[in-house]
């Protein structure tokens, strides 16, 4: 078991103590008793300047949320911090792929994260690749607890520290399950996709909803607009007639199986509840905007910086949606090159 932050109660001396409530919230209800000052609670979470704390020594209620500071005024102090642990990376690829062809999509980065020193590091899947059905917004959150599930198979144990990385679709599971984990969560890292907005429809959400009366060719349409390199993909898309389009559909085992993925992933897919799956979470967030796609400008991605009580960084590459975690022709990557030196603040 992870040793736990101690805390001491320096404020409230004059007023029986600091004013305990039953939730993180502080409008939620006030607990009678007060916690005594020279208290010294165990920390089981830590919210922006919100405590949730078990007692150890003191009096007052067994376990609560408690400001840790007051207009300036400290009511707690840390004294006992636990020596930080490694983390466990933890990454989601773009929709449209298969758990295999995912998992090789994001070969490269997760090699270039172990060369940072990051040694424990894993790649998670979409509802499709854990064989979750279901649509809409009442099904995501069972996909969120089986991500976690999975999550903890592989981390050292539940409290093993946790940095996220969602490339495009890939965002979605990512601060979900940052808002549920909170501050076991340190770092969310988002390549190429817009913001996710607290209380709105997401995008995925969005999509779906217009898809739902458009044909394959629709789909594969937009899927070759984020690679405008994929030449091949792009003239069986748009330069096809519909019969054409059809037989070379019917003639290719990868398109096929691309639209049917499509469908599931994008179409008929399940997607988060705003008000239910995602709020602003204590991890930061790092948004890298690759500049040659179009929908992941800077400024799409500047509102993820409300998405975080921590810091926001908002980070321009010149790459295009899906090069941007892959090296060049000569094996250079702006990200990869950013994660080696940023994660070293999370290996001591």
């Amino acid at each position: 078991m992870a040793e736990k932050a101690v805390w001491e109660v320096i404020g409230g001396k004059d007023k029986g103590g600091i004013v305990v409530r039953e939730e993180q919230s502080l409008k939620s209800k006030e607990l009678k008793e007060r916690l005594s000052f020279a208290s010294l609670v165990e920390q089981i979470d830590l919210v922006g300047k919100r405590l949730h704390y078990k007692l150890l020594t003191g009096t007052g209620p067994d376990t609560g949320w408690v400001s840790i500071n007051l207009a300036d005024k400290d009511l707690l102090s840390c004294i006992l911090k636990p020596p930080p642990r490694p983390p466990l990376f933890c990454a989601w690829y773009s929709g449209g792929f298969s758990v295999k062809d995912g998992e090789k999509q994001l070969e490269k980065l997760m090699e270039a994260v172990r060369a940072s020193g990051v040694a424990d590091a894993a790649i998670f899947h979409f509802p499709d690749g854990y064989g979750l059905e279901g649509e809409g917004r009442k099904p995501w959150a069972k996909y969120i607890d089986r991500v976690i599930d999975e999550i903890n198979e592989v981390a050292q144990d539940e409290e093993q520290p946790l940095i996220l990385f969602g490339h495009s679709r890939g965002a979605s599971p990512a601060v979900c399950v940052a808002t549920r984990l909170g501050s076991r969560v340190k770092h969310v890292y988002i390549a190429a996709c817009g913001a996710m907005r607290e209380g709105q429809a997401t995008a995925w959400e969005n999509l779906s909803l217009s898809f739902k009366g458009a044909g394959d060719r629709e789909l594969l349409t937009w899927f070759s607009s984020l690679q405008p390199e994929n030449v091949v993909l792009r003239r069986v898309a748009i330069e096809t007639t519909d019969e054409e389009f059809v037989e070379q559909v019917k003639g290719s085992k990868f398109l096929s199986q691309m639209l049917s993925l499509m469908r599931h992933q994008y179409r008929d897919a399940m997607y988060p509840d705003p008000e239910r799956d995602f709020r602003a979470f204590p991890a930061n967030i790092t948004a890298f905007a690759p500049l040659l796609d179009e929908g992941s400008q800077p400024e799409h991605l500047q509102d993820w910086a409300a998405m975080t009580l921590g810091k926001f960084q908002n980070v321009s590459l010149n790459a295009g949606h899906m090069d941007c975690i892959a090296p060049d022709p000569k094996g250079k990557c702006e990200l990869f090159d950013f994660l080696r030196k940023d994660l070293k603040q999370y290996i001591k």
